[in-house]
């Protein structure tokens, strides 16, 4: 009886809806639209599916967008064991090269938290309570970690990231903005497919790249990559396509 409950459960947190329009966060004069659903204990596998197919996620909330006249929101993922530096990625590793990185558990701490919130406020003039905090990255339906950034012990940076069977996947990374000129943010990305390829993930899925959007686009210029086709939902490594700017601004 119990087995069935789960089971029933389980179909109406996945049952997908779509979200109204909305004006869209990353193109000015476009419209935003999601689906999305709920879910909770999502398997490695079933989270490889799901990313395979586009799908994001914070905490219990899976989303994608299905944009009627827009198709800019590109799924790409980047193939770790191929991965190549570029002269200025391997600048921001030596330029970071005393920063301590460290794995753990996705709970809730007052240090992390301040971080996040200090990273909205003065980056995005937006204000991270608290609860938000807590339901978006300290709960997760997938196997989730933090990733924390220390330079002489104090914390400047840290990042969630998701595990499945195939790949990791960055939630967010939010760094302290007194050390932007670090390139923290790069920086994390290296760290994050380097941590892929040791724990024998193929893919790093970095979020979604947007041409017209230069907080996105960046993402273009960590080959190789592939990026999938919302048509057909097949993935194909499209570099000469998907450039981003013309190197990593520092």
């Amino acid at each position: 009886m119990q087995e069935k409950i789960i089971i029933i459960l389980m179909i109406c947190l996945q049952r997908k809806n779509r979200a109204e329009a909305v004006e869209c966060p990353y193109l000015p004069g476009k419209e935003f639209i999601q689906e999305y659903f709920l879910a909770i204990d999502v398997g490695e596998n079933e989270f490889s599916e799901l990313l395979s197919k586009g799908w994001r996620k914070f905490g219990y909330y899976f989303f994608r967008p299905v944009c009627l006249v827009c198709r800019e929101c590109i799924p790409i993922r980047i193939i770790t064991d191929r991965f190549r530096y570029s002269k200025s990625m391997r600048r921001i590793l030596k330029k970071n090269s005393s920063v301590d990185v460290a794995i753990g558990r996705g709970d809730f701490t007052e240090e992390r938290y301040q971080l996040f919130r200090k990273h909205s406020e003065i980056r995005f003039n937006t204000t991270v309570n608290r609860s938000s905090f807590e339901n978006d990255f300290c709960i997760s339906a997938v196997p989730s970690v933090f990733m924390d950034y220390r330079l002489d012990e104090r914390l400047i940076g840290s990042g969630v990231v998701d595990i499945s069977s195939d790949a990791l996947s960055s939630v967010y990374f939010a760094f302290d903005p007194d050390y932007s000129r670090s390139s923290p943010g790069i920086f994390s990305m290296l760290i994050e497919i380097e941590t892929a390829k040791k724990l024998g993930r193929r893919y790093y899925y970095p979020g979604y790249y947007i041409e017209g959007n230069r907080s996105m686009s960046y993402k273009g210029k960590f080959k190789p990559h592939e990026s999938l086709d919302w048509d057909t939902f097949e993935w194909s490594e499209r570099d000469a396509v998907l450039t981003g700017e013309a190197d990593i601004a520092e």
